[in-house]
C-alpha cells in the first residue's frame, strides 16, 4: 500500500516539475519577444515548448488581410532551425533553407516566386494579401550521435503585428 502512494506522489511531483519548466520557458520567450519583435507587438498567442534537438513543432495561425506581420524564432540558437511556412493548400510561402535539389544555397523563393537572399534567417516579415491560416513548421537539427545525449531547450515561435 505504501508503494502505491509513493508512486502516486512521484507522478504528481514529476508533473509539477514539468509544468514549472514549461512556465519558465514561456516567460523567457515572452521576455525575449518583447525586445526582439520591436516595433511589432506580440499578441500573447505563441508557441514555446521545451524541445530536444532533432525534433520538430508546428503552429497554425490565422493572419488577417492587409495586416503586416513578423514571424520569428527565439531560442535553441546553437542549432540550425529550418522554418517552413505553408498555406492551407500546402503551398510554401517561406522557407529559410535551400531545397535538396537546389544549387541556390543562399536564396529562397517567396510567395511570388521571387528569389530572396536570406538563407538561415530566423524571421519572416510580410503583409497578408488575404485572410488565411498559415502553418509554421520548425525543425531543429540533431547534432548528438545518440538519442540519449540530445540537448533540450526552449524554442519560441512568436508572431508580432504592426500597429
Amino acid at each position: 500500500m505504501k508503494r502505491k502512494y509513493k508512486i502516486i506522489i512521484s507522478i504528481f511531483i514529476a508533473m509539477a516539475i514539468i509544468q514549472s519548466s514549461n512556465a519558465q520557458c514561456r516567460e523567457y520567450i515572452k521576455a525575449m519577444a518583447g525586445m526582439q519583435l520591436n516595433p511589432y507587438v506580440l499578441d500573447g498567442n505563441f508557441l514555446s515548448p521545451e524541445i530536444y534537438e532533432g525534433e520538430q513543432v508546428e503552429l497554425t495561425r490565422t493572419f488577417l488581410q492587409g495586416q503586416k506581420y513578423k514571424i520569428m524564432l527565439i531560442g535553441m540558437d546553437m542549432f540550425e532551425r529550418k522554418i517552413t511556412i505553408t498555406d492551407s493548400d500546402g503551398f510554401i510561402i517561406f522557407k529559410n533553407y535551400p531545397s535538396k535539389n537546389s544549387e541556390e544555397a543562399r536564396y529562397f523563393e517567396d510567395i511570388n516566386g521571387d528569389q530572396i537572399m536570406n538563407f538561415g534567417s530566423t524571421y519572416f516579415e510580410f503583409t497578408a494579401e488575404e485572410s488565411q491560416n498559415l502553418t509554421i513548421k520548425v525543425e531543429i537539427e540533431q547534432i548528438a550521435k545518440k538519442k540519449k545525449h540530445r540537448l533540450k531547450g526552449c524554442l519560441g515561435i512568436v508572431v508580432g503585428f504592426a500597429t
